[in-house]
């Protein structure tokens, strides 16, 4: 039996954490050739930011030492699943708190005396159900939904007056079949009710570049 060196190939975190970087520059790079901003800017005041998302890849994604192994008596191991998703079709709950770095959410959520919440991803689509929840004490209720690369679908209840803003550096926005796409988007949605209403639900989803839907 002989021992021998290993040298695993590039893990798919790496690729996805150095794709990703190298999509950022891109369309920064592609934004100062149409003159939407000016790239040498943008470096010099948030240059630090990419020491910040290198720490967290080394935290959150250390590297593994190369090790001896012996070909004879361990079997290749799949990378790990670090991609995600969050899943509950028939959550319970009056307060909604669910957080994730890079991964997927999707929950259908139901409530007597819904309280608002936060939900969020770093990278990934966000999917929630609000449909069936009821607000049963007056007041505002306040729900933010944030992300920085991803999509967000939002199913809203039909009998509760509701104001949504909608906040994106690149995107497009479906809100209850009414479009807007392009730069620096930020329209508020209000039903008509709003201003006189006792109960209200106040929605803010907020992305870098991502697609907005509201049903």
């Amino acid at each position: 039996m002989t021992e021998q060196g290993t040298n695993p190939r590039p893990s798919a975190r790496g690729r996805l954490f150095w794709g990703g970087i190298l999509i950022v520059f891109g369309i920064l790079l592609l934004l100062d050739r149409m003159n939407v901003l000016e790239i040498g800017e943008v470096v010099h005041d948030y240059w630090p930011l990419i020491l910040v998302v290198i720490g967290i890849k080394m935290i959150l994604f250390p590297s593994r030492p190369r090790t001896q192994t012996s070909t004879s008596s361990t079997e290749p191991q799949p990378p790990p699943n670090f991609w995600q998703t969050t899943s509950d079709p028939g959550m319970v709950s009056n307060y909604l708190t669910e957080n994730r770095f890079i991964g997927d959410i999707h929950l259908q959520l139901k409530s007597e005396d819904f309280r608002g919440g936060t939900v969020s991803t770093f990278i990934g689509d966000i999917k929630l159900d609000i449909s069936n929840v009821a607000i049963t004490t007056n007041g505002d209720r306040f729900l933010t939904i944030s992300g920085f690369i991803g999509d967000a679908t939002l199913h809203m209840p039909k009998n509760i007056a509701h104001s949504i803003q909608a906040t994106a550096f690149i995107g497009d926005f479906n809100v209850f079949g009414k479009h807007n796409s392009g730069f620096g988007l930020n329209p508020i949605y209000k039903s008509a009710d709003y201003d006189q209403a006792e109960v209200r639900l106040n929605v803010r989803i907020t992305f870098f570049i991502g697609d907005v839907k509201i049903l």
